[in-house]
């Protein structure tokens, strides 16, 4: 059975166009779960189930300071975070994008964003270094956060990036 990511990347062309027939869209549609625990994952794992251990572990991290997990993928999120994740990989450039772009594109009222790149980086790796950082540590524990999009992809030297992208909708 296909991984729901890829089937939410089928099913947003789909949403794009009924949105601009006019046909409103559920919104159940424009969202899929977070899954709440995961098996282990080799080294080789495609990006989808690096990306799910990753908010696996996020949650883990909230819960363990009396947050709500972050309980759904948000398909517009998810495309800004993969499209940014890629961006970074081609240009070299490790920059935070502006979060007003997240934000008004998603229509979401709240957006933040963790960035990390570097060589061996597990799902568990980039946690920990995000919790290390202030201001990573501050987004990653924001109550304010809903859903997410999530990136993970390698640059052509080999190294890991990882785009975290955890939004408040409308």
């Amino acid at each position: 059975m296909p991984h729901p990511r890829s089937l939410a990347r089928l099913a947003a062309p789909v949403l794009a166009g009924a949105l601009l027939a006019g046909v409103p869209a559920a919104a159940e549609a424009a969202t899929w779960s977070v899954p709440r625990a995961t098996t282990a994952v080799a080294a080789s794992a495609s990006s989808d189930q690096l990306e799910d251990v990753l908010m696996v572990r996020i949650n883990q991290a909230r819960a363990s300071h009396g947050l709500p997990r972050i309980g759904s993928f948000d398909v517009c999120t998810d495309q800004l975070a993969e499209r940014w994740g890629d961006r970074i990989a081609r240009t070299g450039v490790l920059e935070h994008r502006d979060q007003r772009e997240v934000i008004r594109k998603c229509d979401n009222s709240w957006a933040g964003e963790t960035l990390v790149r570097g060589t061996d980086l597990s799902p568990d790796t980039m946690v920990e270094l995000w919790l290390d950082s202030p201001g990573h540590r501050e987004i990653l524990l924001s109550p304010r956060a809903k859903r997410a999009g999530v990136a993970i992809t390698r640059d052509s030297q080999g190294r890991t990036i990882g785009v975290v992208n955890l939004v408040r909708h409308g």
